[in-house]
């Protein structure tokens, strides 16, 4: 009666279920086997088959394998308890956030991501207390998916580091400290810079000793970071920290020493700073200026005015700042010879130090000293530093560079290209008047027919010494024809 063809398609349905069956338990068995006697990367073989099964049965068997010795087996097994939603698993996955090896417990919190529930948050939080750093931030993730929200400081410093939002952590004040040191000493190397930075926004007296001893740390970024940190905190403890630092190999480590030992304004750095004035990064050699300006004390002044001569242009002006900010009226001639330097913003710079140092520093007697050098300004081939030593001359000898530069012929009559008449012709529209003024008198001195529009828009300015210059330099260029 079996042949009947109903019969027959039930018993050979039950055939193949028994068979399917069958095959599936025998797998399972070689898997098992394979769990307990096979080296470890058969092991990892034999998790990674059980997850490709996707059998319920297979369950007891990766729970018994979190039980492995070694840590990647279990780390496998971790990840493919994830992909089983059975109570079962979640259960094994929440004990195996006790494992003893962060990469075991990372992969059971991002197991329990996918298939976690309300039951999972307080072993996770317990996690998130005592993981490390990396455990701690995909606990925090993963707490964040379940819509968990930390609620006593306890809990939001360690959830609130894990995220990353220093900004907020550093909002608890002193009791932030131990996380973030722990952060400083054990992150990541962006983590570590982002914790110094927060100390320094703590402003706690105690974040002092954790910066200074991550002064010591493999990589530059977070000793820079250490750096600035300290500095901000504007604690002298730190100088004898950072002063080793003033050799460090890295360049970006040095500039922030110099400028931090600027801000902390200890005296004891001033011989050790002054040993950078020849360091072959002109970054160093540019904070070094502006430190030695800011601790003020002129028995850096030497160093100073050795800086004057740097090829570089901010090095030069961060000196000039520096002697306004010392004061010595001794070095007024270096720095009114600096306003006829050849880049305009050292010239700004030497202009607002000569202030500071002497308001009325044209009619210093060290001025005389400084015509002829001037006078030899006025053949420079930088229209900028031609109409700047003119401004200069006049102030100080109450005399044009024309007048000053009649015994020099040679520069009479010298060909002006359009690109420095068309700068001149800028200069006639400056709001002042002596730089107006010198504007006319180069353009004169150029005795040039493709001066005379520019000369002619001036004609109408409201300095009648102005319009006699304009006057002159026409009549001179036409006299030249």
């Amino acid at each position: 009666m079996w042949l009947d063809n109903g019969g027959y398609c039930v018993t050979i349905a039950l055939v193949f279920l028994v068979n399917t069956a069958t095959m599936v338990n025998t797998k399972l068995w070689l898997v098992q086997r394979q769990l307990t006697t096979g080296t470890p990367q058969k092991r990892m073989a034999a998790v990674q088959k059980l997850r490709a099964l996707q059998d319920p049965e297979g369950i007891p068997l990766l729970m018994d394998a979190l039980n492995d010795g070694e840590a990647a087996v279990r780390t496998e097994v971790a990840a493919a308890l994830g992909d089983f939603k059975q109570p079962d698993a979640v259960k094994a996955l929440i004990g195996a956030l006790r494992d003893p090896v962060p990469a075991v417990q990372e992969a059971a919190v991002q197991a329990l991501k996918k298939n976690g529930d309300a039951t999972v948050i307080e072993p996770l939080v317990g996690l998130l207390l005592r993981g490390a750093p990396g455990v701690q931030y995909h606990t925090a993730q993963t707490l964040h998916a379940l819509h968990w929200l930390p609620r006593t400081p306890g809990e939001q410093i360690p959830y609130y580091i894990a995220r990353g939002d220093f900004k907020r952590v550093s909002m608890f004040g002193p009791a932030a400290l131990k996380a973030l040191g722990t952060v400083l000493r054990c992150g990541s190397e962006e983590r570590r810079v982002t914790a110094a930075n927060a100390l320094a926004e703590l402003g706690e007296p105690a974040a002092v000793n954790l910066l200074i001893t991550a002064l010591k740390d493999g990589e530059a970024a977070v000793r820079a970071a250490a750096v600035n940190g300290l500095a901000r905190l504007g604690d002298a403890r730190a100088v004898p920290g950072l002063l080793p630092l003033l050799r460090d190999r890295h360049r970006n480590v040095r500039v922030a020493v110099v400028a931090g030992l600027g801000q902390l304004a200890d005296k004891a750095a001033i011989e050790p700073l002054m040993g950078l004035v020849s360091d072959e990064e002109w970054e160093v050699r540019a904070a070094l200026a502006e430190a030695l300006g800011r601790l003020g004390d002129r028995s850096a002044q030497a160093a100073i005015l050795e800086l004057l001569k740097d090829p570089d242009q901010e090095v030069r002006q961060n000196a000039m700042e520096a002697l306004g900010r010392l004061g010595d009226e001794s070095v007024i001639d270096r720095l009114v010879l600096g306003m006829i330097d050849v880049e305009m913003g050292v010239r700004q710079a030497a202009a607002r130090a000569a202030m500071m140092v002497d308001p009325f520093w044209p009619r210093s007697p060290r001025m005389q000293a400084v015509v002829a050098e001037l006078q030899v300004a006025l053949q420079q081939g930088d229209a900028g530093v031609q109409v700047a030593a003119s401004v200069l001359l006049r102030r100080i000898t109450g005399r044009s560079g024309a007048e000053l530069l009649a015994d020099a012929p040679a520069l009479v009559g010298k060909p002006v290209s359009d690109s420095v008449t068309a700068l001149f012709q800028r200069l006639l529209l400056d709001a002042d008047e002596d730089v107006r003024l010198a504007a006319a008198e180069a353009l004169g001195r150029g005795r040039s027919s493709a001066t005379i529009p520019a000369l002619q828009s001036a004609l109408s300015d409201k300095s009648k010494w102005v319009r006699r210059a304009v006057e002159q330099g026409i009549a001179a260029v036409l006299s030249a024809k």
